[in-house]
């Protein structure tokens, strides 16, 4: 009999675990479902910064279409059933961040005439703006739609949204996009006895934008204390080409430059005598693809002249003063030697 209550005791208690598990957890699940204010539900976007730059100003736009019905009256198909409306979002230039910047958006719910669950497809447009991620997952919309209170009327009883599986809180990114940039720094080395450390050099910098996008922000280099810019109107045929000038131990640093984007670092010619009698200028580039990344990209160009330094001494004249002096310390040492043997 004690046995038997034991048992009886022990089964109450896991099924009340259980139950109350299972409680949590559908509340949990229900928490995530919306429901309609004014007749609209929203989901959430969030735009991210990776590397280095300034996100130019964005609008990210979404298609919506027709996936599923259920429950649903009688002549209520997938290709008649109602269709929502959905927003866009916007962002400022530079208003991607590195923590990530999130905005909502607002679909509106249409008038449903008839009680069911309906389920929508949701993309995100592929944009054209260099450096820009487009987010190419689609999100599932389901709408589950009850009987009204009063008689033949209908009303929205939850609003879910779902990516990959997975029930998304109105606070969780259901698209998620980022604005990829970095900065090219080059430098100047002079080197070599001859090497003129205060002079200038040209070098030509070019960028090539392989990325299939539009360069849509400035560029930007600082010149000593001038900051100047390759805006997005400089670009022909998809590359834009600026020469600068620098001197032994000099860095410019171009900045803003999208994920995707090539460089060509090229200098003038130096080695003839009339300008400068250079050797041909080493270059070290840090990434040997020449493409923007998330890796340090750094150029640095080596220049060097060498030579023959004037000591002030003839050259041709130079043998004859050598066995000059070889012969007095010959004749010193023998003078030496001798003196000693006298005094001994």
């Amino acid at each position: 009999m004690k046995k038997t209550k034991k048992l009886l005791a022990c089964l109450i208690a896991a099924a009340t675990m259980f139950t109350m598990g299972s409680t949590a957890f559908a509340a949990e699940a229900g928490s995530k479902a919306q429901t309609p204010v004014d007749g609209k539900v929203q989901f959430t976007k969030e735009y991210k910064l990776i590397g280095e730059g300034e996100s130019p100003a964005e609008t990210f736009k979404f298609t919506i279409e027709n996936t599923a019905v259920t429950d649903a009256a009688d002549g209520v198909t997938v290709t008649n059933m109602p269709i929502p409306t959905v927003g866009t979002v916007s962002y400022d230039k530079g208003e991607a961040n590195k923590g990530g910047n999130k905005k909502t958006v607002d679909v509106t719910l249409p008038d449903y005439k008839s009680v069911g669950v309906y389920t929508y497809t949701i993309n995100e447009e592929t944009g054209t703006t260099a450096g820009v991620d487009y987010d190419t997952v689609p999100v599932t919309m389901k709408v589950t739609v009850v009987n009204g209170e009063a008689e033949g009327t209908f009303k929205v009883n939850s609003v879910s949204f779902t990516k990959n599986e997975n029930k998304l809180a109105k606070e969780e990114a259901a698209f998620n996009n980022t604005y990829s940039a970095n900065k090219l720094s080059v430098k100047k080395v002079v080197t070599g006895n001859l090497g003129d450390k205060t002079k200038l050099f040209t070098v030509n910098v070019t960028l090539k934008n392989n990325t299939g996008k539009e360069i849509k922000e400035d560029i930007s280099y600082l010149v000593d204390t001038e900051t100047r810019t390759i805006s997005a109107s400089d670009w022909k045929n998809n590359e834009a080409s600026v020469d600068i000038q620098l001197k032994h131990e000099q860095t410019i640093t171009f900045t803003n430059l999208p994920f995707g984007v090539k460089y060509e670092v090229t200098e003038a010619n130096y080695t003839t005598k009339e300008n400068g009698g250079y050797d041909t200028p080493a270059y070290v580039f840090t990434k040997a693809d020449k493409t923007v990344s998330a890796d340090t990209q750094n150029v640095t160009i080596t220049n060097n002249k060498g030579g023959n330094v004037d000591t002030g001494v003839n050259l041709t004249t130079l043998p004859y003063i050598l066995v000059f002096a070889g012969v007095i310390v010959i004749a010193g040492a023998a003078f030496i030697t001798r003196r000693r043997k006298f005094e001994d």
